[in-house]
């Protein structure tokens, strides 16, 4: 019996754990794509994208961590669909957020239109948000406060919309030069994704708290 127990008590320090680095990768990732879109060097912003790939290739390690130890542990500190879930969901805004990144870096972008800016502060807001509530699931002690976070991360995914949406129209309106619209559209897009992956983490999020009340 005293073996069950410490093994379920190293399994959640775990899955906790990883949680909580992957929480805090990708809120190390969005302050980095913070960083980027507000440097004007284009030659300042190379090492940041470096960074954001590193991280990116972080992300995608804990998230096989993770499921590894989802198939080697029996006794889990969650629902198992749960842990693989919100796992992905994290590992999907590292992906959204590295593709945003990507696409400004391969499109050698010289000056940032002021709602890729709004945006990406956000998701960089969304992020801090979110890992504040990935560390406080392992012991699930203010429900009522974690529920408020979540809200206003999806009313930070709400303004992210209509910014986008804005811009969209306003592109199209106003761009005369095709391969630039392009370029400003492809990037508003994987900005937008990433702003509805950290919404889709947070609803995760509430899920687990609310089956736990």
């Amino acid at each position: 019996m005293r073996s069950l127990f410490r093994n379920f008590f190293s399994h959640r320090k775990l899955f906790y754990g990883l949680f909580d680095q992957a929480g805090k990768n990708i809120c190390e990732m969005s302050k980095l794509l913070a960083a980027v879109v507000e440097t004007e060097s284009a030659e300042a912003r190379e090492p940041l994208y470096k960074q954001i790939n590193s991280l990116e290739e972080t992300g995608d390690d804990i998230t096989h961590k993770v499921y590894l130890g989802l198939d080697r542990v029996f006794f889990t500190p969650m629902n198992r669909k749960d842990i693989h879930t919100l796992a992905a969901a994290i590992d999907d805004v590292a992906d959204y957020v590295h593709e945003a990144a990507g696409r400004m870096h391969l499109y050698n972008i010289e000056h940032f239109m002021p709602a890729i800016r709004q945006i990406t502060d956000y998701i960089n807001r969304s992020c801090a948000e979110l890992q504040k509530l990935i560390c406080s699931l392992a012991r699930i002690e203010d429900s009522e406060s974690m529920l408020a976070t979540c809200r206003l991360i999806k009313e930070y995914e709400h303004q992210s919309d209509q910014v986008y949406y804005h811009a969209l129209a306003d592109l199209f309106a106003h761009e005369k030069d095709p391969i630039q619209l392009i370029k400003h559209r492809d990037i508003l897009y994987s900005l937008e994704a990433s702003a509805n992956k950290c919404k889709a983490v947070t609803d995760k999020i509430e899920i687990i708290v609310i089956n736990s009340l």
